[in-house]
């Protein structure tokens, strides 16, 4: 029986470990190199499924018994894509939460302090002041999704005098780093009056346009909207309407709906929009690589040991 591995960014001692824990295990490692999609039939034995895998090939392997991603994201590897019910699916959640936050933060100040203005007035040579700047110290921050990633910007912000409203599918305590806490059915309420909006949701067949029309007209024109967690949650064209009606103040997008973004979109040439190309959170990055090079390292562990794994994903909800 195998343990495969594809598309890590781990160092050759990280990949030594992970290689001696199969081995010790009685199991063969494989290590699928290179960016071509692996022969099904080189996987036929695999137990498990350790990074970046086509889903089309799951269904393939009657063995296949867990599946570990790299990512915190995994809506494609959910559904009906294994030829047998009990496969366990795990990702990498709690990986990317610092480097997304930092992100975050970096764009809406970019906006708050009117830096896009200033790069501009730079190429052009041109010595003058863009406008009246804004300060996280004092603002009204609506954050929706707080997991991981939501949390650390949350504790960011009400750090810097924020007043940080939080958003999530179920009641509970209010959590240290959130003033309130508004459940998904009150959204528009949560979105009222606010200097920002964070979006740091997962893709699933809930969070579709969750961010819609309606939502979007209970927002303030000094409203900045940040999108890291993913395009679908976001409707695209009734953001594309509200920039260019000035019912928004901005827009800072790492997700899209389509991706890449095609040559066509109106975002691409909006002053008060800032678009990266879904590099938020990227698993190269050093903060994030050992992250994830523990988890994959302590549920290897536990999978040859026969205990519960970590990350555990709920397939039907998506995360």
């Amino acid at each position: 029986m195998k343990i495969a591995f594809r598309q890590l960014h781990f160092t050759k001692e990280q990949k030594e470990h992970l290689t001696a824990l199969t081995l010790a295990a009685g199991l063969e490692p494989l290590w699928c190199e290179g960016t071509a999609a692996p022969d099904p039939a080189d996987l036929q034995d695999c137990v498990a499924l350790l990074g970046n895998f086509p889903p089309e090939i799951m269904k393939q392997l009657p063995d296949l018994r867990w599946v570990q991603s790299p990512n915190a994201g995994v809506d494609r590897l959910c559904g009906d894509l294994y030829a047998t019910e009990d496969v366990v699916l795990t990702n990498c959640s709690g990986a990317f939460g610092i480097a997304i936050a930092e992100y975050m933060l970096t764009g809406l100040m970019m906006l708050f302090r009117l830096m896009p203005d200033y790069a501009a007035n730079q190429q052009q040579k041109t010595w003058q002041r863009a406008g009246q700047c804004r300060s996280i110290y004092g603002s009204t921050i609506t954050v929706v999704g707080m997991g991981d990633i939501g949390s650390r910007f949350a504790h960011i912000a009400k750090a810097m005098g924020a007043t940080v409203r939080g958003v999530r599918r179920t009641e509970g305590d209010t959590p240290a780093d959130f003033d309130e806490v508004y459940t998904s059915d009150r959204l528009a309420e949560a979105v009222t009056d606010v200097d920002a909006v964070i979006m740091a949701l997962p893709g699933t067949p809930a969070t579709y346009h969750m961010v819609n029309a309606d939502i979007l007209a209970h927002m303030d024109k000094r409203t900045i909207i940040v999108n890291c967690g993913r395009g679908s949650t976001l409707e695209e064209s009734a953001l594309i309407a509200a920039l260019r009606s000035g019912k928004l103040a901005g827009a800072v997008l790492d997700v899209m709906e389509v991706e890449p973004l095609p040559a066509e979109s109106p975002l691409w040439h909006m002053e008060n929009v800032i678009i990266t190309p879904h590099i938020s959170g990227r698993n190269e990055d050093p903060i994030n690589g050992q992250s994830i090079y523990e988890i994959f390292a302590d549920n290897l562990h536990r999978f040859t040991q026969g205990q519960p794994l970590t990350h555990v994903v709920d397939r039907r909800n998506g995360y």
